[in-house]
């Protein structure tokens, strides 16, 4: 199966998804925000003090933020695996489609995840973590994007936000175990 063909087209359809529709809503300013999707399960903290949330138009599948200074951009998502990827070959999808002619720094790859961290070809830093869950059944992401001169700021925040990034279940929260003891 071509690149070009694969589904989901997981950041690019979430990112798609979730464009901006409406004003910005504003989160109130704290150290952090905790989050938690309410169709997938997945959770992470925001930093309330530099994210603001921007309503979306399909928010079931993930969220997206904005820095108060529009530099930077925060998305979570979570979809389905609909085209059975794996992590090697759902990364290489995502470089070549979501990063191409980026500068890879930092690119780890188990066996149910993989991060890609680096910097695009305009300029900007970026760091992408994805999960898969529930044997390979639904994918988890999140991705950060900012400015090289905000380099040591967001890398602290990145961090952050890596470390109480926790994946979800399924939709039902058990990995879809209970639809599939019934059949």
């Amino acid at each position: 199966m071509s690149p070009s063909t694969r589904a989901p087209l997981y950041l690019a359809v979430a990112l798609g998804t979730l464009l901006a529709t409406g004003p910005l809503v504003a989160e109130p300013n704290s150290a952090a925000t905790s989050y938690t999707n309410a169709k997938y399960g997945f959770s992470l903290a925001v930093p309330g003090d530099v994210f603001k949330l921007v309503e979306t138009r399909n928010s079931q599948d993930g969220q997206l933020w904005e820095s108060r200074d529009g530099q930077g951009r925060l998305l979570a998502v979570a979809a389905t695996n609909a085209s059975s990827e794996t992590p090697t070959s759902y990364r290489s999808f995502v470089m070549q489609q979501s990063y191409g002619g980026a500068t890879f720094d930092y690119t780890p790859i188990r066996d149910n995840w993989f991060v890609l961290s680096g910097r695009m070809a305009d300029g900007r830093l970026f760091y992408e973590r994805i999960t898969f869950a529930c044997e390979g059944r639904y994918i988890y992401g999140w991705q950060m994007t900012y400015p090289a001169a905000e380099k040591q700021r967001y890398d602290r925040i990145v961090e952050q936000i890596h470390r109480s990034f926790r994946a979800g279940r399924g939709e039902d929260g058990k990995c879809g175990r209970q639809a599939r003891d019934r059949t």
